[in-house]
């Protein structure tokens, strides 16, 4: 009786809590994150500045990536989708053409690593993380312009990542020279971890089989391959033959990346994926919270060992948005009532210390041990610049209103 009464009282709560997911709280965070990166980030010629400090001020010297510009595109096609401004099709589309003009190796194929902000290369190395970056943006460019230069484009750049970057059937090399005859770099779970992410994207915008495949085929390498069955974890870096790397050559489990996995593979779900998937994505996000959650504090760590110890470092920016994306998709869409108290505390966890008050964005990190410095209080660098927070809106936005349907 104790048991039926408990789970009616838990599945009451569990409705009532999704259904007050703060929409409007979403609407405007996300708004006014998308237009704080268009109004400071945003340059006439399409190059998005990532580097800027705490007041959104631009460093004096700019450097582009793959990763920045690409996120950024993200970014604004996530500001158009909530406003329907035209000034972010506008950012999205010039972003795009910049990336396609500049970033592009009309030589070799593929696209460079950086620029500066007239478009000369300033790295012209090859980087698979990079990579799912240019189709993950080109994707939402695609989609949400329904220009289909940027289509033909996401599913080139997924072309030659299959033609250069493949080591054995499905896995991905980190990084290779210009002419893509030299691999560099340590393999790692990461770049393969977003280029799912990327194929999820490029599937939305195509509607390709093809790609729908692709995907399936890594995500399930991944997880047959990489994935500890025993300890419920995918660690970060491994040997030349995908066998994690030893802890004395940086092996680790990122934690921040379990609570992302565990998102991707239930959205994955939802796209029609198999439902064996959230068994993993579950273990995952189980695995995260034991680790990681800071039951005390709110938010969660970075790094962990893998005998499951948590290394108490600085909590970073992009792993609370991470963990709250993948807590709060799984409380509201997957029965996980259990996680909105953990959701709640990290929720204003990151509200008091990560959420800028005075200017509006989100610090780089938090150490109740020091004082913020300035310096680590910028806004953007190369690989800080919306997109983990922009994604953890969109979702609790997209929740929000699957609620009110």
């Amino acid at each position: 009786m104790r048991t039926i009464a408990g789970g009616i009282l838990l599945l009451a709560g569990a409705a009532l809590h999704a259904a007050g997911l703060d929409r409007n709280w979403f609407r405007q965070a996300l708004t006014e994150e998308a237009a704080q990166w268009r109004a400071a980030a945003y340059t006439p010629n399409g190059f998005f500045q990532p580097s800027l400090d705490r007041q959104w001020r631009p460093a004096s010297k700019q450097t582009g990536t793959l990763v920045s510009q690409c996120r950024q595109m993200f970014v604004m096609a996530a500001g158009y989708e909530v406003t329907r401004d035209a000034a972010y099709l506008e950012a999205l589309r010039k972003g795009s053409d910049f990336l396609l003009a500049h970033f592009r190796d009309t030589e070799y194929g593929g696209y460079f690593f950086s620029t500066a902000p007239d478009g000369k290369v300033l790295d012209d190395s090859k980087d698979s993380y990079g990579h799912a970056f240019v189709i993950f943006g080109l994707s939402h460019a695609a989609r949400v312009t329904g220009d289909a230069r940027y289509r033909e484009a996401a599913l080139a750049a997924w072309a030659e990542m299959k033609r250069h970057f493949r080591d054995g059937p499905v896995f991905i090399k980190p990084r290779l020279n210009r002419n893509f005859t030299q691999a560099r770099g340590v393999n790692s779970q990461n770049p393969m971890m977003h280029l799912f992410e990327a194929l999820l994207a490029l599937h939305d915008a195509t509607g390709s089989r093809e790609v729908h495949r692709d995907a399936r085929a890594l995500a399930e390498a991944i997880f047959t391959r990489l994935f500890q069955d025993q300890g419920g974890c995918l660690p970060e870096f491994y040997d030349s033959e995908w066998k994690p790397s030893p802890p004395d050559k940086r092996g680790h489990v990122d934690l921040g990346h379990q609570f992302e996995w565990a998102f991707l593979l239930s959205h994955a779900v939802e796209k029609g994926f198999p439902k064996q998937y959230l068994k993993t994505g579950g273990r995952l996000l189980d695995y995260g919270m034991k680790i990681a959650w800071d039951p005390e504090a709110g938010g969660v760590y970075s790094r962990g060992s893998y005998d499951g110890v948590v290394v108490k470092e600085p909590k970073m920016w992009w792993q609370q948005a991470e963990h709250l994306r993948a807590v709060m998709h799984y409380a509201a869409l997957r029965g996980r009532a259990d996680l909105w108290p953990a959701f709640d505390k990290s929720l204003g966890f990151v509200k008091r210390n990560f959420i800028d008050s005075e200017y509006g964005g989100w610090y780089f990190d938090y150490d109740p041990d020091r004082p913020r410095e300035e310096k680590r209080a910028h806004k953007g660098i190369p690989t800080q610049v919306g997109y983990h927070v922009a994604g953890f809106y969109a979702e609790g936005l997209r929740l929000s209103e699957r609620k009110m349907k």
